[in-house]
């Protein structure tokens, strides 16, 4: 998957739920699972406040990328990012650059049934959308 990315000029946790939504300091770019809870095994990436990024198809093995989008939040400036699992390899590329972690764990066929069923979501959880949202613009999105 990959998607041109950029800011609002509101920081990227930014909650518009009068009287307050759960509070995160990172939000959901995209989420595909079957499970509402762990172990999460399914396609996901997220933004953190500080510019970190993590891309995982199981929650026990995380492709974390650090402060690689420092600027996240900034409207001024737009971020070209893809997500693949190659094999074993998780590979993620931010603005032209390469970043990758060869994982082990399997989704298993359980999971794998509930994944065929389950819709790809974009910045927000794939429970309740207000949960880890994440504020930011998406486009030119291609699967």
């Amino acid at each position: 998957i990959e998607m041109d990315i950029s800011g609002t000029d509101l920081p990227i946790n930014y909650s518009f739920c009068a009287g307050g939504c759960p509070s995160f300091n990172y939000g959901a770019l995209f989420i595909r699972s079957g499970r509402e809870n762990h172990p999460y095994e399914g396609p996901s990436a997220f933004i953190a406040t500080n510019g970190d990024v993590l891309f995982r198809v199981h929650a026990e093995e995380e492709l974390i990328i650090e402060k690689v989008l420092p600027d996240i939040a900034n409207s001024a400036v737009t971020h070209h990012l893809e997500f693949s699992r190659r094999g074993s390899k998780l590979v993620a590329e931010i603005d032209g650059k390469k970043y990758e972690k060869t994982i082990t764990k399997e989704i298993g066929a359980v999971a794998a049934e509930l994944l065929k069923r389950a819709p790809l979501r974009f910045r927000g959880n794939h429970v309740d959308k207000s949960v880890q949202a994440l504020i930011v613009n998406v486009t030119n999105i291609s699967i």
